[in-house]
């Protein structure tokens, strides 16, 4: 049995916003979800989007402390870049935001990883607004 998903849910997808939501509810294996795919993303005057900085986000996350989930840049070794346990809110506009490391063979792809050590039932829902980058 896999973890059950929903989404992610592009809920605005404009030429400089992006706003998704994704909840993951596991059956206690460890998983990684992509929660945005810069490929599909719409364009913004025919030029694609590379990269998202993560602006703000509100999570709620049953599983922690003992099963954290996080949020990866997509590269050839994934970088964490946020870990989410209970429940919270982040706000990084006032600084630019979390940008994407672009470490070694980076997608611009944006990952939500559930952990090994989530228990079966432990449920995971993050909304997300991210900055384009072109």
């Amino acid at each position: 049995m896999a973890n059950t998903v929903t989404g992610p849910t592009k809920q605005f997808d404009g030429n400089r916003k992006l706003i998704v939501y994704a909840s993951v509810l596991s059956d206690g294996s460890a998983s990684s979800t992509t929660l945005v795919d810069v490929s599909g993303l719409n364009t913004n005057e025919g030029v694609a989007c590379s990269t998202v900085t993560l602006n703000k986000i509100w999570y709620t996350c049953s599983g922690a402390p003992d099963a954290p989930a996080s949020l990866d840049w997509d590269a050839t070794t994934d970088v964490t870049f946020l870990t989410l346990s209970y429940d919270n809110s982040f706000d990084f506009s006032d600084f630019g935001g979390l940008t994407n490391t672009a470490a070694s063979g980076y997608s611009g792809d944006v990952l939500l990883v559930i952990p090994s050590t989530s228990d079966a039932g432990n449920e995971y829902t993050v909304w997300c607004e991210f900055i384009k980058n072109y």
